[in-house]
């Protein structure tokens, strides 16, 4: 039986001292056998260093992942 995995994208939020943290479309998938998520450890990297940049005021409070996705860090 061979296993199936399911490349989807979701929306991860964060909601720290009362403000909502947002990046929209980011990348993860779904293995059918043990119907769990799983982000890719560069996705899931990227994703601190976006939310540090947020929670700094570096960058804007609500992005896209796919317009950031070739940044590397």
């Amino acid at each position: 039986m061979e296993r199936e995995t399911t490349f989807l994208k979701k929306d991860i939020i964060w909601n720290i001292l009362e403000k909502k943290y947002i990046v929209r479309n980011v990348p993860y998938t779904v293995s059918d056998t043990e119907d769990e998520q799983f982000l890719d450890l560069d996705v899931s990297m990227r994703l601190t260093a976006l939310r540090d940049l947020m929670f700094e005021n570096e960058i804007p409070h609500d992005i896209n992942y796919e317009d950031i996705a070739h940044i590397e860090f």
